[in-house]
């Protein structure tokens, strides 16, 4: 069985509640019968983590992300919480930059024709993959 660890890092706001649903559906899969595991750890990480610890993104934190094979990432930053001088919080640029990743993958596939506004077309007929370019 390959086994995939993914560090899931909720965030803040309505990233911590996304987060959550896309982890309950990941643990629902049933991937074992396709060889198939997931291994997920959660960290915490943003305007909570700065709120409580002093730092939005401590640096075992970051390891972690660096080691493992993907990352699930909610929501981080919240207006009211910022740097004393004025920036928010936003730890997400700072795991863009230091591993240097530069898209975000939205794939977009319909598998059943009753499951879209778009009347007309057949399960497969959208398949596309969306790339977010993300350098700024």
């Amino acid at each position: 069985m390959k086994t995939y660890r993914i560090a899931v890092l909720p965030g803040d706001g309505i990233g911590v509640e996304v987060t959550a649903e896309a982890v309950a559906l990941l643990e629902a899969l049933p991937l074992e019968r396709d060889g198939i595991g997931l291994e997920l750890q959660t960290y915490s990480v943003g305007a909570a983590e700065y709120l409580a610890h002093g730092h939005p993104f401590p640096e075992e934190t970051f390891e972690a992300c660096r080691q493992a094979d993907a990352i699930l990432l909610g929501a981080m930053g919240l207006p009211s919480v910022r740097w004393p001088d004025g920036r928010e919080i936003a730890p997400q640029l700072d795991l863009r930059e230091r591993l240097d990743l530069y898209a975000g993958l939205r794939p977009v596939r319909l598998y059943h024709e009753q499951d879209t506004p778009l009347k007309g077309h057949a399960a497969g007929d959208i398949d596309l993959l969306i790339v977010r370019e993300s350098t700024e």
